[in-house]
Parts: C-alpha cells; structure tokens; sequence
C-alpha cells in the first residue's frame, strides 16, 4: 500500500511550519499524556501540561491565516487561545481527533494508529534515555540456549525472534557505522574548538557511541557471542530429533508454509541468515573499531589545533583563512561576499623585509641569514646616567648636524653651480654617509641646493666600494 495512503496529506505540515519548536513541544507532550494516562487523554490536562511546558514557546506563536480556515478562530491572542489554536491544527493535520463524552460533555483525545507510530519516533529521537538501544545479542543468546535445553514447544518462536533480533542488529550497526562516519566528515566544517567538543560528547557519545558502540564492545559483544550462537544453530539442524520438532511447530505457527520441505528450507534459510550475518557483522565491528579510532584522534587534533593557532601571527591569519573556508562553503551570508576571494587578492601587498647592518652600505654586498640573539632588557630608568655614554651621543649627533651637512655640500659644490656625485670626493664611510645625507638634505626649505634626478639614472662607485646614484645638485636661484 502506498505510504501517502495511509496518512493524510498534511501530516508533516507542523515540522515545517514558521511554528515547527511550538509544535514540537506539543507532539512530544502528546506522547508524555499517551504513557500518562493511557486510554484516556482529556483535552483539558493535555491543554494544561502543555501551557507548563512551552509558556514562552506558545507566546511567541504566530497565526499564519492560511492555517486555519475558520478566521474566528484567529481572535485570541491569550495563551490559552494559542494552546487551542495548537490544538486545533493538530486535528486538522491528523495527528489527534477530539471525541466528546455524551453523557458528561467531556472532550477527549484519541490517536490514530499511524500517528502513535510517529510520536514514538520524534520522542525517542528527542529523548535523553540512555535505553536506547537492545540487547539483540545477549538475548538472541539467551533464548536459543534456553530452547536448546528445555525443547519445548516454543523452539521455532525463538528461531523467528533469533530472526528479527537479528535484522534489528544489522540495522543498529550500520547506523554505527555510518554516524561515526558522518561525525568524521563533520569535522572539516567546524571551526570551534567548543564545537568539535559539544559534537563529540554531547552528540556522537549520547546518539551512538554509549548506547550502541559501547554495548556492542562489552556486555552485548557480537564476537564474543558469535561462536555459541552457532554452535547451537548448527546442533539444531545436524540433530534429527530437533530439526523434525521444529519443522514441526513450523508448520503450525507459520501459514505460508504448506510441506515439510517447505518447513526445511525455511528453518535452513533462517539459520543460515542468522550465521552469516553474524560473521559479516564481526568483520563490520572491526572496521567501526577503525573508524572510531580515526574519528576520536582526528577530534583531539582538531580541538589541540583550534586552541592554539590564535595565538601567534600565523594563528591570526589562519583564523582569517578560517573565517575565508566559511564563506566558501556558503557559511556566514557566503552568498552576500561572493567576491571576496577576489577583494582579499587586490587588498594584500606583500613586501620584501631587509636588515641593515656595518657592512649594508659598501661593496661587496653580502646576504646574510638574520641571526635571533638575546631579547633587549627594558630599560627600568632607575640607573644612573653614564655621562661619557651621553656626551659620546652627543658627539655623533653633533658630526651629523645640519650645519655640518650643509658645509661639506657647500665645500663640495666650490665654486660651481651645479655639480653631480661623481664630483664629489668621497675618501672614506664618513663622506659616504654625508653624501647620503645631502641628499635627503636637499629637500629642505633651508638648503641653498636642490636634487635633481637624471632619466636615465646612472650610477656611481666610489673608492671600489660606496655605490650610489649619480644624481644632480643645482644652487637655488642660479
């Protein structure tokens, strides 16, 4: 029968309404009165349990007009109002249906077989209940040993039961394994250090790995049982005695079966599934002890690498990349900065970073690795002043003064209006350093020369060693 055929077409409205947390707490509330009160759920105490619990949640609901087609409905903005409204919606949409006691005008809820079905879904999806997973091994184990003893009547129930056990394990193992999978994957898109942690304890280990991994390692283990389930499996079906009584009781609790070798086979194919998915599941348990070992140590990674990498120059631009990585993958109104990978290019400059050092200003030119020494300490200004120390700064302060730039230009110009460097006598570092500060000096209100700079720009080597450009000197005014 088609699914849509048994439900009607606007079950799941609710889930995707502007209103879907409102009712989320409704239908969560819904199965609490189920198991509450069982056979008899008044609408007045499911009302009253649900006012309790989502008071803010109903306060904020919004009456979307199209919801409802009885506009009188829309007039109460109370709480109690919006709590009917909710109400209300839920009987339109199929979740419930209202029946009124005749003799006492009483309203109760009833629920439809597929919506009970539903609510038990969302409430164990929503619930903190560690029992979530069943002990399908141990119990599958237990029955077929206690059949195995006793031989009773109930041997082929418990072969059925070892059945459906069976293809309920399979299912909870590939959940496993997939979800540690998807948590792996997961990891490539967080960028919180207090993220991976949530997803990590309070996701992965509350969804899959206490309820199901861990069972499935201790207590529940599938290979420790693997080999006695077998074992006993194939004692049924090697003994005559047991495989004739169970062929027998076949034939009795399964219509579908209409021979003895109908029976046989049936009971051979039921064993064999179950032997065989217990292998394969053994060789699944391995590789989920692999992947959650990758997924355990890949978050340790993650969490080490995010609470380190802000706290240095390279950390700060790796958060920058970061904060990039969001927007590529349309995080963050990735949309609204599609062209940023373009803006970030035409924003950076990058520049060469030099030293200089005695040795930067002559010829040869020598490139020499940074060598790190010991941190400067900082001055406390409590010592005293050492007053050679002053006087020699002093002194070389006074050898570069304006007035000492100005007349080794003057001496340098003589006679003459204008002059080039290669005019300039330069004998030692001493000249070299003056020359380089008549040049600066030349862009002075107060100077008597300015620079002028040749197209093309030749170049100069003084003593075999001081390189510099040829540039211009002209007297103002002449």
């Amino acid at each position: 029968m088609n699914f849509f055929n048994k439900i009607p077409d606007n079950f799941f409205s609710i889930l995707s309404s502007k209103n879907k947390n409102v009712y989320g707490i409704a239908l969560v509330t819904l199965f609490d009165c189920l198991t509450l009160y069982r056979n008899k759920i008044r609408k007045s105490d499911y009302l009253d349990l649900l006012k309790s619990r989502g008071e803010n949640e109903i306060n904020l609901f919004k009456v979307e007009v199209d919801e409802f087609e009885d506009n009188s409905l829309l007039v109460e903005p109370t709480l109690a109002g919006k709590a009917n409204l909710v109400v209300r919606r839920l009987v339109d949409t199929g979740w419930i249906m209202i029946d009124t006691d005749l003799k006492t005008g009483c309203e109760y809820i009833l629920l439809p077989s597929y919506s009970i079905s539903m609510l038990k879904i969302i409430y164990e999806f929503v619930s903190d209940n560690e029992s979530k997973y069943i002990s399908y091994v141990h119990s599958t184990f237990a029955d077929l040993q206690y059949e195995d003893e006793s031989q009773d009547e109930f041997m082929y129930r418990s072969l059925v039961n070892a059945v459906n056990n069976t293809k309920e394990l399979e299912l909870e193992v590939s959940k496993l394994n997939h979800s540690i999978k998807v948590f792996h994957k997961q990891l490539s898109n967080i960028f919180s250090p207090n993220e991976v942690l949530e997803q990590h304890f309070d996701i992965a280990r509350e969804d899959v790995v206490d309820p199901i991994y861990h069972p499935l390692k201790t207590n529940d283990s599938i290979i420790l049982y693997n080999g006695p389930i077998n074992f006993i499996l194939k004692r049924w079906l090697n003994t005559d005695a047991v495989r004739e009584k169970l062929v027998n009781q076949a034939l009795i609790y399964n219509r579908n079966l209409h021979s003895k070798e109908e029976a046989i086979n049936d009971i051979i194919k039921k064993i064999n599934y179950i032997s065989d998915t217990y292998s394969h599941l053994a060789g699944d348990m391995e590789e989920i002890d692999k992947a959650q070992s990758e997924y355990t140590l890949a978050t340790t990674e993650k969490v080490i690498y995010l609470n380190n990498s802000d706290k240095t120059i390279k950390g700060k631009l790796e958060t920058i990349f970061l904060a990039l990585a969001k927007v590529i993958n349309g995080e963050e109104n990735g949309s609204i900065y599609k062209d940023v990978i373009k803006d970030i290019n035409n924003s950076i400059n990058l520049y060469q970073q030099g030293y200089l050092d005695e040795y930067s200003l002559q010829r040869p030119y020598k490139r020499n690795p940074r060598n790190d020494g010991e941190p400067m300490m900082i001055d406390d200004f409590d010592h005293e002043v050492n007053e050679g120390l002053m006087q020699s700064l002093l002194d070389i302060m006074d050898q570069y003064s304006d007035e000492k730039i100005l007349d080794f230009m003057d001496k340098a110009f003589k006679d003459q209006k204008e002059i080039n460097v290669s005019d300039i006598n330069v004998k030692d570092v001493e000249d070299f350093i003056m020359v380089i500060l008549g040049s600066v000096k030349a862009s002075d209100d107060n100077s008597f020369y300015t620079l002028k700079r040749k197209d093309p720009m030749t170049r100069v080597i003084k003593q075999e060693k001081y390189d510099m450009p040829d540039y211009g000197y002209v007297k103002k005014g002449e």
